[in-house]
């Protein structure tokens, strides 16, 4: 049983070797505060019941106790599951892609923040573009802001699977295929220019330069190809003349 006459700090130093045994104590502790209960959160050995009694304890109240309780894979799924909607974005991002909590607490994590999506400023949602994963990051191909496109772009989990599903769109805004023809990584890519060479929507000043990069067996048939807006196909053309 815990010292109820140690002060805050005492508290402290005595966290690091705190028995299992003691925990409860700790949560009812007069010295206890805030960063008292995340400390202890930070432990691998931690007991369900203890986990639970924090989780019904006024320390739940806590957005950083609710972020810890949750991403501790020993905290019973159905406590984790009801902390998951007060999460901020950020812990819910950083939740999705913590695979020592249960899948159904992740897949959770990522409902709520795919729901949220909608309502965010431009500027959180150019932070999560390069941070996002999993169906968060599918979903934010769909995103019209060439700002938030341009931080997609630079997401290390994106693949060139995610950019052609985008310039591919038949809706996409001119400005964000824009965004993907002067992006440095993967604007070189073959498939990549022939997808924004094929889409009206796309800028021609931004493709025009990519003609004269691709392979005649590319010209040819980007040249008949309908989809391909008619000055962009005169241009190929004149190439094609120009090689025969």
């Amino acid at each position: 049983m815990l010292d109820l006459t140690l002060t805050e700090d005492e508290l402290w130093a005595e966290l690091p070797g705190l028995p299992v045994s003691e925990l409860p104590s700790l949560v009812t502790h007069p010295a206890t505060r805030e960063r008292h209960i995340v400390k202890v959160l930070e432990r691998a050995d931690l007991p369900e019941n203890f986990l639970n009694s924090v989780a019904h304890s006024k320390w739940a109240r806590s957005l950083r106790v609710q972020f810890s309780l949750v991403n501790h894979p020993s905290t019973p799924v159905g406590e984790a599951m009801n902390l998951v909607k007060f999460l901020f974005w950020r812990d819910l991002n950083l939740t999705i892609q913590n695979f020592k909590v249960s899948t159904e607490v992740r897949h959770q994590a990522e409902a709520v923040l795919l729901q949220r999506l909608p309502a965010m400023a431009t500027g959180e949602k150019i932070t999560l573009g390069r941070l996002a994963a999993g169906r968060v990051l599918k979903a934010m191909r769909k995103e019209k802001d060439p700002q938030v496109i341009r931080a997609l772009l630079k997401n290390s989990r994106l693949v060139e699977e995610d950019v052609l599903f985008l310039i591919n769109q038949p809706r996409t805004p001119s400005p964000v295929l824009g965004a993907v023809a002067r992006d440095p990584k993967w604007s070189p890519r073959v498939d990549v220019r022939i997808g924004l060479i094929r889409n009206a929507r796309t800028p021609l000043a931004a493709v025009i330069p990519f003609i004269g990069s691709l392979n005649m067996n590319h010209v040819r048939n980007l040249a008949t190809d309908p989809k391909v807006p008619q000055a962009l196909r005169r241009m190929l053309q004149t190439r094609l003349g120009r090689s025969s």
